[in-house]
């Protein structure tokens, strides 16, 4: 886990960066990158009334740009991350496809392993880690070190309205 503080430790570095939330946010990036991996990352904030998230940032513009937005759907995935505040992980597209509308999307891109991860402040979800890759490429024992960085990217959800 040292090398985890480690990482979570160098994204704090960049929250003296002047180029924010693009500091933070790609500091995150690499950090993720190397603790756990993933082919695609992006990152929601929730939006005032909590009906949408907004993506803020994202390692794939084509498909999945800045700007995008999503509603927020009543299942079992927003009853984990949102009122749960806890994250959910789906190691194969059967676990994530009933519960998320853009499953053929994920899957066409070579995609078959999510995990969500809440950034929690004040008792509410200010938004989420979103990390995709190849099917089975994360475990629960990805969950906690990831969180551990994704916790650093919370003054980007604080500063943008979050």
């Amino acid at each position: 886990m040292s090398d985890v503080i480690q990482l979570a430790l160098r994204i704090q570095e960049a929250w003296a960066a002047p180029q924010q939330p693009s500091a933070v946010l790609e500091a995150a990036g690499k950090a993720l990158s190397q603790a756990v991996g993933y082919r695609l990352y992006t990152v929601t904030r929730m939006l005032a009334g909590g009906r949408e998230v907004e993506r803020i940032h994202s390692t794939n513009m084509d498909v999945y740009p800045v700007g995008g937005r999503k509603p927020v759907l009543p299942n079992a995935y927003t009853q984990r991350v949102r009122t749960e505040q806890k994250p959910f992980l789906a190691r194969t597209p059967a676990g994530f496809a009933p519960l998320f509308p853009d499953h053929e999307t994920i899957t066409s891109l070579g995609l078959g392993c999510v995990m969500n991860l809440p950034v929690i402040f004040g008792g509410a979800v200010l938004g989420t880690v979103n990390l995709l890759d190849r099917e089975g490429a994360y475990e629960e024992r990805h969950v906690e070190p990831a969180m551990l960085i994704v916790r650093q990217i919370l003054p980007v959800l604080l500063e943008h309205g979050a």
